[in-house]
C-alpha cells in the first residue's frame, strides 16, 4: 500500500470514528469524500475493476448482515453506515477471495471484542449499542499489518 492511501486512511480513520462515537452517525459526506479519494487511487494504480469487484462483494455480504439484524425481533445488528463505510474500506484496501473475507470478518469480530471489553471496564457494564467505525477501522488495520492469515488454514 502506498502512503498517500495509508494516510488517507489513517485521517479518515480518526475522523469517521470520533464521529461515530459521539453521534453513533456516520455521515455519507464523509464516506462519499473517502470513496471519491480511493477511486481516484485505484484510478492511477490501474485497479478499479478489481477494487469494484471487491466493494460490491463487501456490501451484498454486509448489506446482508444489515438486513438480518432489521428482521430480528431485538434490536441488534450492524447500522447502514457502517456496512457502506466497509463496502468504501474494501474498495480501497481489501481483496477478493473467500481467504481475504474471513480475515477481515475475523478481524472484525477482534476488534468489535476488544472495544466491548473496553467499553465494559470504563462503564463497569456491557454496552448496549457501540460505535462499529472505530472497530471497522481498527479490523482493518489488522486484515493490512498483522500476520493474522498466517492463522487461517491454506
Amino acid at each position: 500500500m502506498n502512503h498517500t492511501a495509508l494516510l488517507i486512511l489513517i485521517f479518515f480513520g480518526f475522523k469517521i470514528s470520533i464521529q461515530d462515537l459521539r453521534t453513533f452517525r456516520i455521515k455519507n459526506r464523509d464516506v462519499s469524500v473517502l470513496f471519491f479519494l480511493l477511486s481516484i487511487i485505484s484510478l492511477l494504480q490501474a485497479n478499479i475493476v478489481s477494487q469494484m469487484a471487491t466493494g460490491v462483494l463487501y456490501l451484498f455480504i454486509f448489506l446482508f448482515l444489515y438486513v438480518i439484524g432489521i428482521l430480528l425481533p431485538i434490536q441488534s445488528g450492524i447500522g447502514f453506515g457502517d456496512v457502506k463505510l466497509i463496502s468504501v474500506l474494501a474498495f480501497g484496501y481489501l481483496h477478493v477471495g473467500v481467504r481475504s473475507i474471513s480475515i477481515y470478518f475475523l478481524s472484525l469480530c477482534c476488534a468489535c471484542f476488544m472495544q466491548i471489553g473496553l467499553q465494559y471496564l470504563q462503564q463497569r457494564r456491557f454496552p448496549n449499542r457501540i460505535a462499529m467505525a472505530p472497530s471497522i477501522f481498527l479490523a482493518m488495520g489488522l486484515y493490512l499489518y498483522a500476520p493474522m492469515g498466517l492463522l487461517l488454514p491454506q
